[in-house]
């Protein structure tokens, strides 16, 4: 989760595909190293900007800023039904959870696909926009992180990695 982290908001560059065969562990440094760079995705600043900011309103449970957020970033036009909104907002909080939580979060015990799943009926029947470009490959590799987490039982203090990465950010 640290590596994902530090991918996304340190380095704005990151191997997004989740097959792990892509990294090499050295047990003796305990540095994971990439050793396929295929799949490396190079992210803008300015998208990183609002995509950390969208990240820390999910933390404080602010649905407000992630709907404004939501609107800037292009996920959503402004003029999407309230069953729609209501949807995107949940699904970011359902994504938002594992940082927000004190304490371990228990992946193997999280319920967050059975939620997301539950949501994508609505948002496919009412989203009016596809969402930024640049979501696909990103969405794609925290969900294989988050499945990978769940197939390890992986209990993890997440909320500190985030905040050191958010305390570090520094916005344009």
């Amino acid at each position: 989760m640290k590596l994902v982290l530090n991918e996304l908001f340190t380095f704005r560059c990151m191997q997004t595909d989740p097959n792990w065969s892509n990294f090499l562990y050295d047990a003796s440094t305990r540095q994971i190293m990439l050793i396929d760079f295929g799949a490396t995705r190079f992210y803008q600043k300015p998208f990183m900007d609002d995509y950390m900011r969208v990240i820390e309103a999910a933390t404080r449970n602010d649905r407000q800023r992630i709907l404004e957020l939501s609107r800037k970033m292009g996920f959503l036009t402004g003029y999407e039904t309230t069953a729609m909104e209501n949807a995107h907002v949940d699904a970011v909080l359902i994504l938002g959870e594992v940082f927000s939580v004190d304490g371990e979060f228990e992946f193997g015990k999280q319920s967050t696909t059975k939620k997301i799943a539950a949501l994508v009926p609505v948002m496919i029947a009412h989203r009016l926009c596809p969402p930024p470009e640049e979501i696909y490959s990103l969405h794609r590799k925290l969900s294989g992180v988050f499945l990978l987490c769940a197939r390890l039982n992986a209990k993890i203090d997440c909320r500190p990695l985030f905040q050191e990465v958010a305390s570090n950010y520094k916005f344009d």
